[in-house]
């Protein structure tokens, strides 16, 4: 308990039990199921460490492989062919000397 608490240590079990009363009035329109439901989800919230949990080690799945012969062949990309680098550097040559100068800085 912080030391700023305006509850003495004694105090705090029926504090504690007069707020468990009055959440429990509140409580009263649901059947018992929901209000275990609810005490139970307090709790966890409650008791749930700061910190994450350790990762467990996650158990493996066996997946038989299938024999070799009955594998099927992997699927190849069909061939591309590339464009003649001769029409497409005409191309790229063609648009340059409209656009740009042979001066760096034309004044």
């Amino acid at each position: 308990m912080p030391p700023d608490s305006w509850i003495a240590p004694d105090d705090v079990a029926a504090c504690a039990a007069n707020a468990i009363a009055r959440i429990d009035g509140t409580l009263s329109r649901l059947t018992e199921a929901d209000r275990d439901a609810f005490w139970a989800s307090v709790r966890k919230c409650y008791n749930t460490p700061y910190n994450d949990p350790k990762p467990r080690a996650l158990p493996r799945a066996q997946v038989p492989l299938a024999e070799p012969a009955a594998r099927e062949a992997p699927c190849a990309p069909p061939p591309v062919e590339p464009a003649p680098l001769s029409a497409l550097a005409a191309a790229v040559l063609a648009t340059l000397p409209g656009a740009f100068t042979t001066e760096p800085h034309a004044a």
